[in-house]
């Protein structure tokens, strides 16, 4: 299996498990516009997907919004 560090993508439900946050607190992220939902990848199908950088920014949004 690949590593994480690489330019893999997961989908919502790998962050979520990785991140050990549920679903809502990633949504509040894009809905609050701490994070902008059109810096992420998406597929055609409309599924967003991540990469390992994108993990880095989920990280920073959800300790900017935790220390407030």
């Amino acid at each position: 299996m690949e590593s994480q560090s690489d330019g893999r993508l997961m989908s919502v439900s790998e962050v979520l498990r990785i991140l050990d946050i549920p679903r809502h607190r990633l949504t509040y992220l894009f809905e609050s516009r701490k994070l902008k939902a059109e810096e992420f990848e998406r597929l055609q199908n409309g599924q967003r997907v991540y990469r390992q950088n994108d993990l880095c920014k989920i990280k920073e949004a959800l300790f900017e919004v935790s220390t407030k």
